[in-house]
């Protein structure tokens, strides 16, 4: 069955495919005459940096901006980020610059440089690549906000080359149609995008603000000073022969050993009121029973929430951590576990899930722990900061041992205690949670209201 007649003028760089013609062939009907990127560049599009990203000590060292750095908006995470050994100048962004993503699950991300707002020299990674806009010709905030409409998510579905894994190369890109209105329809669209984009900041900000606050919160209602559990000589420390944690003998490990010692409430080792990695069997069930999946990537770091169930068998739980409902995965591996990576595992398929071999999992022994409150003390950043000092294993995969969470100090209130701060915690991150939506909503609905003025 004919959908669409398509002239053979139409057919493209050798693309007969009906999703890419029928693309380029609605295009040609919109309000604006279209051209393609490679029209209004300056030079050739070039490819990124290939160095390996190491720890950057200072904001005033050259950022390496990588996939990863950026989110769906196109703006840099609010992390210090990387650097890398060598640092080239033909790397080095400029004004304006755009970068686009070219390979993986992120192809077309992209990202517009602004040397007002990003202090600190930056430079690029490999997997990015750069385009140099002509703004004599058009405007570099235009093409960039076109990035971000479905107009451009549709061309990257038709465009990328899927064999192995998603990919669209520079000259591909630079035959990104682009329809161009006049200078002024241009700037309206810019002024329309950056108004709802400040907008958003301004609920994201405000989010970020509770989301900073549940810590404070969580030591000001446990009475817990905060610099209670760090040392400052790094020559001696005295500890009784009972608080020692394994064969470690070294000071740097007990010395930002922070622990929530509360001068109010019962403090109690971890172990005492938390199973660590219960003993979990699935011999109950037959092998073709569905269960839940949950792989790290699952686990949102900001709210800490799992966003994804996906869904296996008994038959293939071999070689993954197991749990059951309400249990608590916490990431046990770095980065992730400095991440937030840990979450309450709910609405599990008939109860029971497995996952990642990097959780640790853990359980209440008695009905005077909530699990909710075990899982907002070990998100604390301060806990997190401390863990890294128990962390074991090679440079690339370090992990807290369980010797070491087994023998957090926290403290134990009442249950009463222990409900009204989840409550209140939860009512903060689901505040947070509104906000941020309301954020996006702005700039989706400008979005909208932008691909009306161009498609017409």
């Amino acid at each position: 069955m004919i959908v669409e007649k398509i002239h053979i003028k139409e057919i493209i760089g050798g693309r007969y495919d009906n999703s890419f013609v029928l693309y380029h062939h609605r295009l040609a009907n919109f309000k604006y005459p279209s051209y393609p990127l490679s029209r209004f560049l300056t030079g050739k599009p070039q490819y990124g940096a290939g160095e390996a990203g190491i720890p950057r000590e200072n904001n005033e060292s050259p950022r390496y901006i990588r996939i990863t750095d950026i989110d769906v908006n196109g703006s840099l995470d609010n992390n210090i980020g990387v650097t890398a050994k060598k640092v080239e100048n033909k790397y080095i962004l400029n004004n304006n610059d755009i970068l686009i993503a070219r390979s993986g699950n992120t192809v077309g991300k992209s990202y517009i440089h602004k040397t007002d707002r990003v202090k600190e020299p930056c430079f690029y990674a490999g997997y990015l690549i750069r385009f140099v806009v002509d703004a004599s010709q058009i405007s570099p905030d235009y093409v960039f906000i076109f990035t971000k409409l479905s107009l451009f998510s549709d061309w990257v579905k038709v465009t990328q080359r899927i064999t192995g894994q998603p990919n669209i190369n520079a000259e591909e890109y630079s035959n990104l149609p682009i329809p161009v209105p006049p200078v002024e329809v241009q700037q309206e669209i810019v002024d329309i995008y950056l108004k709802a984009q400040h907008a958003r900041s301004n609920k994201i900000q405000e989010a970020k603000q509770l989301l900073d606050g549940i810590d404070d919160f969580l030591l000001e209602t446990l009475q817990i000073e905060q610099n209670q559990g760090h040392v400052k000589s790094n020559k001696s420390i005295i500890r009784n022969a009972s608080s020692l944690i394994g064969n470690r003998l070294d000071v740097s490990y007990y010395s930002d050993r922070f622990e929530m010692i509360s001068s109010k409430y019962k403090n109690v080792r971890l172990s005492s009121i938390v199973d660590v990695d219960p003993t979990i069997s699935f011999k109950q069930y037959t092998p073709d029973t569905p269960i839940s999946f949950i792989p790290m990537e699952s686990i949102d770091e900001q709210y800490g929430e799992i966003t994804e169930l996906k869904e296996t068998t008994i038959s293939k739980t071999k070689g993954y951590t197991k749990f059951e409902e309400n249990d608590l995965l916490w990431a046990k591996i770095t980065p992730c576990m400095q991440n937030g990576k840990s979450a309450i595992a709910k609405n599990l398929k008939n109860g029971i899930g497995c996952g990642s071999t990097e959780y640790f999992v853990m359980r209440p022994k008695n009905k005077h722990v909530l699990i909710d409150y075990i899982y907002l003390i070990l998100r604390h950043h301060e806990v997190l900061k401390a863990a890294q000092s128990s962390f074991g294993g090679s440079a690339g995969q370090q992990r807290v041992s369980s010797q070491y969470l087994k023998s957090i100090m926290i403290p134990h209130p009442d249950l009463l205690t222990q409900i009204k701060i989840v409550t209140t915690i939860y009512k903060m991150k689901n505040k947070a949670k509104q906000l941020q939506q309301e954020g996006d909503a702005l700039l989706e609905e400008a979005k909208k209201r932008i691909e009306k003025m161009i498609i017409g």
